[in-house]
């Protein structure tokens, strides 16, 4: 009998697929087929014996069986049959979904089946040392910043394996930057969001204007608003808790690098008093926006040019708010 291998479904099963298979070429299996469960074989049984149907002098072999939740669950008397690593033949079974119910408390018990799920998610404040340890087993050189840049951008393991694989590929064995990332791992919508987002806490009026020319494509100002309100959080509670800075920190969410590094610029460009005032303003016109009050852009250009008025080189960042 087989060794088997359990795939739940989740977005890195086509991954872990290809990487199984991938190991067991190495160890001297031949993939004997890719095949769809209830079309090419009914049952269990049936592709068990598929499976085992090798000469006497064939090498070992894999057998894919695709979409294995449409055999139904599996017979327990086929359980003790099951073999561990090194037998001759090992059938990968791929699901939709999880496979709570296909294999029973028993079967389970005897340990015999090696269930590949969906990896644990990786927090926020992690994915940085995260990217930069796959990076490293992937043998390309990924600057922090960019690596926090990056995994505050996208949630998605996989999608952050892609971009790392994409940038290395673009880097051609330099060290990969935060310029790489903006370049490279956003859409042309996204590039404007970032480029707004940091140009205002760094005081940079030209990519202000020029960003919000782009996003202001949207009907509402809601979107950017939410998008404003995450990125200068830390900047907020910084500005009302400046004697405590790592618990100010804790409270706005957490350690998120490169949001934490833009709100301190922010906040040295800008002064505590004039981030309050605006992220009480940004609160204000939020709501307007939800009921027939809705202020649209001119009342959030007119919030933003407030703002900026208390910038660098402006003259401002002395006068009284109002």
């Amino acid at each position: 009998m087989p060794r088997l291998v359990a795939i739940e479904g989740h977005e890195s099963q086509r991954r872990q697929l290809e990487e199984r298979l991938s190991a067991l070429s190495r160890e001297g299996y031949a993939l004997s087929g890719k095949l769809e469960a209830g079309t090419a074989f009914r049952d269990w049984k049936e592709l068990f014996a598929i499976a085992g149907s090798r000469g006497l002098f064939d090498a070992r072999s894999v057998t894919v069986a695709e979409g294995a939740e449409a055999l139904g669950p599996f017979p327990d008397e086929l359980s003790p049959l099951l073999e561990d690593d090194g037998s001759e033949a090992v059938v990968i079974a791929t699901f939709a979904g999880d496979t709570k119910k296909i294999f029973s408390k028993e079967t389970l018990a005897l340990k015999k089946i090696l269930f590949l799920r969906a990896e644990a998610s990786v927090p926020p404040w992690k994915r940085k040392d995260w990217l930069l340890g796959l990076a490293r087993e992937r043998g390309c050189r990924l600057n922090p910043a960019a690596a926090a840049l990056l995994g505050e951008s996208l949630e998605s393991l996989e999608e952050l394996r892609s971009e790392l694989d994409k940038l290395s590929f673009y880097a051609s064995g330099r060290e990969i930057g935060v310029e790489d990332v903006r370049a490279l791992s956003f859409d042309e919508g996204a590039k404007a969001l970032l480029q707004f987002l940091d140009g205002l806490c760094l005081a940079r009026h030209e990519e202000v204007v020029r960003s919000l020319r782009h996003l202001q494509s949207d009907p509402s100002p809601l979107r950017l608003l939410a998008s404003l309100g995450n990125r200068l959080r830390p900047a907020l509670y910084l500005a009302c808790f400046p004697k405590d800075g790592p618990a100010a920190l804790r409270a706005a969410g957490g350690p998120r690098e490169h949001a934490v590094k833009m709100s301190r610029r922010a906040l040295e460009n800008f002064g505590a008093e004039a981030i309050k005032h605006f992220m009480l303003g940004a609160a204000r016109l939020s709501f307007r926006e939800k009921t027939s009050s809705a202020e649209g852009w001119p009342g959030f250009e007119l919030l933003l040019w407030e703002l900026l008025r208390h910038g660098p080189g402006t003259g401002s960042r002395t006068s009284s708010m109002r």
